[in-house]
C-alpha cells in the first residue's frame, strides 16, 4: 500500500497537503494560538486550509484573533502551501543526503520547470532561493513604510507577514480592514502588488526571465520560450483590462470623487488582487453588481502555472483565445508567437475550463442549499451573488469576500474548505489522484457526426 502510494505523486501531494492542513488546524486550535477565547476547531481548520491552500478567506481576523504564536503558525502554513509539500519534503531529503524517488522528482519538476534539463537539486535551490530572496526584498520595502508608524519590531513582523502572504498569494492581513486604510499609500500598495505579480508568474518563467536578463546584459541574444512569452503577454493584458474595467464600472460608485492618482492606485490594486491574492483596498460588499461579475471572471482566470496562484491559469486562457482565433480564420492548427500549440495542450485547456465551471456551478448550488435553505425569497436573492463570489474565491484560491465568510454555517465552511483544497491542488491533480493506476486499453470505434452549436 505504501509503495503504491509513493509511486503516485498526485496522491502523495494530496495526502501531504491534507496532513499539513490537519496539523495546522490542531496548532491554531491550541490555547496558546489565540489572544482571547480558544478558536473552535472547525474555524481553526478553516483558517489552516485557507493558509495551506494560500487562499486568504478568513472566519476571524488574524491580527486580533491570533497570538504571536498563532500568527507565526499561520504564516508558516502559508509558506508551506506556497512552496508545496512535495518541494519542501524533497528539499529536506536532499539536504540530509537521502535518495529521491523518480516519481517525486518528476512531480517537483513538472510543477516548477519547463523541461528536465536542470538537475533536481539545482532547481530546488533556485526555487527556495528566489522565494526567500523576493520575500526578503519585499519585506524590506514594506518595512521602510511601516517603520514610520509602528515600533521597529512590530513593523518588522507586519512587513515580513505581509510580504510572505503577498508573494504566496495568500492575502492574509494583520489589520481588521486588510489594506483598506492604505488604499492611497503607494509605499504599501506598490510593493505588495509587485510581490503578488511575481508570485503569480510561476518559477519557470521567473528563472527563464532571470537567465534572459543576464544574457542580454552580456549582449547575448537568447529568445524566450513560448510559455514565458504567453505568461508575460497574458499577465500584462489581464492587469491592463482589469484596471480599466474596475475604473469604468466603479466610476459612479466607490471611486467617485477621488483624485486621478487615487483612482489609478485603487483600480490598479483591484486588478492585481483577483489574480488569487486576497488582499483588498475596497469593500467588495459595496461595489456594483457589474464589478462583482467582472471580478468573478478575473478570479476564475487566476495566475500562471507553477506559481503560488490558483484559477484556470492565464496561459490556459491564452491557448483558448488562440484556438478561437484559429477557428474563426478557418485554420486547422493553433499557433502563438509563430509556434504551433500541441493538441494535448489544447485538450488540457478545454478539460481544465470545463471542470472548473462544473465545480463552480455545483459548489454554488451546494453552498446556496446550505446557507439559504428554507429562508425567505428576498434573502435568497440578496445572498445569491455573494455566495457565488465566495465559491469562486475559494475555488480560485483568491480570498476576496463580500463579507459573508464569517457568517457561514459549519456546513458552508466545510464546503469552502473542500473547494479551496481542490482549487489549490488543481482539478487535474485531484483527477489523477483518484484515477486508476493502470490505464485501460484504447478501443477505437466507428466515427459518427454530432451537430455542435
Amino acid at each position: 500500500m505504501l509503495r503504491r502510494l509513493l509511486r503516485n505523486p498526485a496522491r502523495l501531494l494530496v495526502l501531504g497537503f491534507a496532513a499539513a492542513i490537519l496539523i495546522g488546524g490542531i496548532l491554531l486550535a491550541l490555547p496558546i494560538a489565540s489572544q482571547g477565547p480558544n478558536l473552535a476547531f472547525i474555524d481553526a481548520l478553516f483558517m489552516a486550509t485557507s493558509a495551506v491552500c494560500v487562499t486568504g478567506l478568513a472566519v476571524v481576523d488574524p491580527g486580533s484573533a491570533f497570538s504571536s504564536f498563532g500568527q507565526a503558525a499561520l504564516l508558516g502554513l502559508v509558506q508551506v502551501g506556497g512552496l508545496g509539500i512535495t518541494t519542501l519534503s524533497t528539499a529536506a531529503l536532499l539536504l540530509i543526503g537521502q535518495q529521491v524517488s523518480l516519481a517525486g522528482s518528476d512531480s517537483v519538476q513538472d510543477n516548477f520547470a519547463l523541461s528536465h534539463r536542470m538537475s533536481l537539486g539545482t532547481m530546488l535551490r533556485l526555487v527556495i532561493f528566489w522565494t526567500l530572496a523576493i520575500e526578503m526584498v519585499g519585506a524590506a520595502l514594506l518595512f521602510l513604510a511601516e517603520s514610520e508608524r509602528l515600533p521597529p519590531m512590530q513593523a518588522l513582523w507586519v512587513s515580513v507577514f505581509h510580504a510572505v502572504s503577498a508573494f504566496c498569494n495568500a492575502g492574509f492581513g494583520l489589520r481588521p480592514d486588510n489594506l483598506m486604510a492604505d488604499r492611497n499609500n503607494a509605499a504599501i500598495i506598490l510593493p505588495i502588488s509587485l510581490l503578488i505579480i511575481l508570485g503569480g508568474l510561476g518559477f519557470a518563467a521567473l528563472a527563464e526571465l532571470t537567465r534572459w536578463v543576464m544574457r542580454r546584459w552580456r549582449r547575448q541574444r537568447v529568445p524566450l520560450s513560448l510559455h514565458t512569452k504567453v505568461v508575460l503577454t497574458m499577465t500584462g493584458m489581464l492587469l491592463l483590462v482589469g484596471m480599466i474595467g474596475f475604473a469604468l464600472l466603479e466610476r459612479d460608485n466607490l471611486i467617485w470623487g477621488m483624485r486621478p492618482g487615487e483612482i489609478l492606485l485603487t483600480s490598479w490594486f483591484a486588478s492585481v488582487t483577483p489574480r488569487t491574492a486576497g488582499f483588498s483596498t475596497v469593500d467588495y460588499g459595496q461595489v456594483t453588481v457589474a464589478t462583482l461579475y467582472f471580478t468573478l471572471i478575473l478570479m476564475m482566470i487566476g495566475g500562471c502555472p507553477g506559481s503560488t496562484a490558483g484559477g484556470i491559469k492565464a496561459t490556459t486562457l491564452g491557448v483558448l483565445l488562440a484556438l478561437m482565433r484559429a477557428r474563426y480564420r478557418g485554420e486547422r492548427g493553433v499557433r502563438l508567437f509563430n509556434r504551433s500549440v500541441p493538441e494535448t495542450n489544447i485538450a488540457k485547456a478545454g478539460w481544465v475550463v470545463a471542470l472548473a465551471f462544473i465545480l463552480m456551478i455545483v459548489g454554488a448550488i451546494a453552498l446556496s442549499a446550505l446557507e439559504v435553505s428554507g429562508q425567505l425569497h428576498p434573502r435568497s436573492v440578496e445572498w445569491s451573488l455573494g455566495l457565488l463570489f465566495e465559491v469562486v474565491s475559494a475555488l480560485g484560491t483568491v480570498g476576496l469576500s463580500t463579507g459573508i465568510t464569517p457568517h457561514l454555517s459549519d456546513g458552508g465552511k466545510i464546503l469552502l474548505m473542500l473547494l479551496m483544497f481542490i482549487g489549490r491542488l488543481g482539478p487535474l491533480t485531484i483527477a489523477v489522484a483518484i484515477a486508476q493506476q493502470q490505464p485501460r486499453p484504447m478501443v477505437s470505434y466507428a466515427e459518427e457526426q454530432v451537430m455542435i452549436g
